[in-house]
């Protein structure tokens, strides 16, 4: 399996939830009103009040989500140990030539 920005974005968009466009307002109000509560004062000496983008929540999400799955998938390595401890583990010759040219090929460009 080939594993692309598609297959990634994919993937990682399933655990994502969609702010609703009533929770956007609400975060719209939000962020106005923070922003007025610190035009007038001054900040000098303070902590400043960083505004976080859409994206930068979500790749914080998509970090975290990333980081609670484990590095190794026990289930594959129990099953393809079932398959060769019992003899119908078959390797196709085809694919796995076709995946070192295909990798070779990526080395080079």
């Amino acid at each position: 399996m080939k594993i692309d920005d598609k297959t990634i974005t994919y993937e990682i968009s399933k655990y994502l939830t969609k702010p609703t466009p009533n929770e956007t307002e609400k975060v719209a109000e939000k962020q106005l009103s923070d922003e007025q509560k610190v035009e007038g004062k001054d900040t000098s000496g303070q902590d400043t009040i960083v505004n976080l983008s859409q994206a930068s929540k979500e790749a914080q999400q998509i970090k975290e989500i990333i980081s609670s799955e484990p590095d190794i998938r026990e289930d594959k390595v129990v099953d393809l140990k079932e398959k060769i401890e019992s003899g119908r583990y078959k390797v196709d010759h085809n694919r796995v030539a076709d995946k070192l040219v295909d990798s070779f090929l990526d080395e080079l460009l």
